[in-house]
């Protein structure tokens, strides 16, 4: 008998029970999100004299992500992707004489979200190897941001769905404001405003649907399947497109993102960039186009627009301004754009290709903002009128900030590939205008990437700049991880097989997982086949 064939005999065959294997009751979603946060707060009463201990609470907070990633990993792995319903499901009465239960769940967008969450939360402890001062309160704070975006993703109540997203606010401003640029306290404040209009616009939204749907339960099982008139649809579709562009964000409700992505630590750079501000790409998904596909047929066009917008601005800007910091932080609304344009094609292919964007559009945003955060930081100076001639004395930097530039153009052997092929494919039927629109958009950021690199990174030394040197270990690492990620899914998207055999080595595949409840989401924008013509 081979090796093969008791490999076979020794799997499994699937059993449509949601989180089956190690993690059968109901426990993983809760780890992920109070883990963390009871660490924060254990870290926050470790004495620490004189910094004594700030070797030991960066190894702390770091094998905490890895642990949670670790966990996250094994259900991930026993993800039943053919089921359409949500799994790893966990439903407690909290209030219920307002209808408020602790309900959690995941289905293959909340996995995505998840995956890229943990990444995150290991490539931030990295980045932030190099803090110096009050050490304890910034990883405290770095995992409690962690938890609730964490938090966030897994609520399957409307009401704690509000409660997560504004929580989230406090502890990011808070690192931005204790560890930033010289600009930290703008930052944080217009962080605060943005995101606090748009918890607001949330509040409002969840609170209309609550009262459409009869006023009895938040949780998203009972409002998402209520009759709905298409006119309150609209109105509560509005209320959510707002909040979730002031976090994605997108244009025109972007002020916030130069200045909080220029300004913040690599560490913060990262979490910001990623699922916390991919959570407004997740919000629509889950609220208009999974749930009110009358206003999501009615609301394309804007969203539509919006991506091209967003896209377009970010490309422009990036071009004129001469501060690498803000180049960055432009450049990484562009992934932004691509995923609300691929709901917008609404779709199977396009929601299918902004699901994989969710993962993918945001580690390429972290990689474009943290490489030129870090940039920055080695050559001591923002100016891109004194950077010049950087590839020679920094190769290593010089190489992650062409993957990230790659990245966010979407070429092949990366993940983003896959993103803006489903995208387009999915958006040129349905919104041909805008995919067009877009692919302009794109070239205008293709130019100003051209340029950026080609002023940094290949242009001729400057005498006057200050001197450089290349990134440290941690700084290696945390680029290395996230490119690393788009490399991996970019070039096995199905997972590594055993050679000959359709058996995963060890990873199912991130386009496999993500496929449950996709089906579910985008069976109301599945264009009717053409009818066979009558025979004579």
């Amino acid at each position: 008998m081979t090796l093969l064939t008791v490999i076979g005999q020794a799997t499994p065959s699937p059993v449509p029970a949601p989180g089956a294997g190690l993690f059968t009751s109901p426990f993983l979603l809760s780890l992920l999100i109070w883990v963390p946060a009871a660490v924060a707060v254990a870290l926050a009463f470790i004495p620490n004299p004189r910094g004594r201990y700030d070797t030991l609470i960066k190894q702390i907070a770091f094998f905490t992500n890895l642990g949670t990633l670790f966990v996250f990993f094994i259900g991930y792995s026993q993800f039943e992707n053919f089921l359409p319903t949500m799994q790893y499901e966990e439903k407690v009465p909290w209030l219920p004489a307002i209808g408020v239960t602790y309900h959690l769940g995941i289905d293959g967008a909340g996995l995505v979200m998840l995956m890229l969450s943990g990444l995150a939360g290991v490539a931030a402890v990295l980045a932030s190897l190099n803090v110096r001062e009050r050490v304890r309160a910034y990883f405290a704070l770095l995992l409690l941001a962690q938890s609730s975006v964490n938090g966030a993703i897994a609520s399957r109540d409307m009401f704690m769905l509000v409660l997560f997203w504004g929580a989230s606010i406090v502890p990011i401003a808070l690192l931005v404001i204790g560890w930033g640029g010289p600009r930290r306290i703008s930052a944080a404040w217009r962080l605060v405003g943005y995101w606090g209009f748009g918890t607001a616009a949330l509040a409002v939204g969840a609170l209309a649907l609550y009262t459409a749907a009869g006023g009895t339960s938040f949780d998203m099982d009972h409002l998402f399947k209520a009759t709905i008139s298409p006119r309150v649809q609209l109105g509560i579709s509005m209320a959510m497109i707002v909040a979730a562009a002031t976090r994605l964000p997108l244009f025109p409700l972007h002020g916030w993102a130069r200045e909080v992505l220029a300004e913040s630590p690599p560490g913060v750079v990262v979490i910001v960039a990623t699922a916390a501000s991919r959570l407004g790409a997740f919000l629509i998904l889950r609220t208009i186009i999974g749930a009110e596909p009358v206003a999501a047929h009615l609301l394309s066009p804007l969203l539509a627009a919006l991506a091209v917008l967003t896209v377009g601005y970010a490309g422009l800007a990036a071009l004129r301004t001469l501060d690498i910091r803000h180049a960055g932080a432009y450049l990484a609304m562009v992934p932004g754009g691509i995923t609300v344009m691929g709901m917008a094609a609404v779709s199977p292919l396009g929601i299918a290709g902004s699901v994989l964007g969710l993962f993918a559009g945001g580690l390429a945003a972290a990689l474009i903002a943290g490489a030129c955060v870090t940039l920055s930081d080695r050559a001591q100076t923002r100016s891109m009128a004194l950077l010049g001639g950087l590839a020679p004395r920094m190769p290593n930097l010089g190489w992650l900030l062409v993957i990230a530039a790659l990245a966010l153009l979407g070429v092949p052997i990366l993940a983003t590939f896959a993103v803006n092929v489903m995208t387009f494919f999915g958006a040129f039927k349905t919104q041909p205008l805008g995919a067009f629109a877009l692919a302009a958009s794109l070239a205008v950021c293709a130019v100003a990437l051209a340029v950026i690199l080609g002023r940094v990174l290949f242009g001729a030394p400057n005498a006057d700049a200050p001197g450089v040197s290349d990134v440290s270990l941690g700084e290696t690492w945390y680029l290395g991880l996230l490119a690393g990620a788009l490399l991996w899914v970019g070039l096995f998207p199905g997972g590594p097989k055993i050679p000959g055999t359709e058996v995963p080595l060890f990873d199912p595949g991130l386009i496999n997982q993500m496929s449950a409840g996709i089906s579910d989401i985008a069976s109301p924008y599945v264009l009717p086949t053409p009818a066979a013509p009558a025979t004579q």
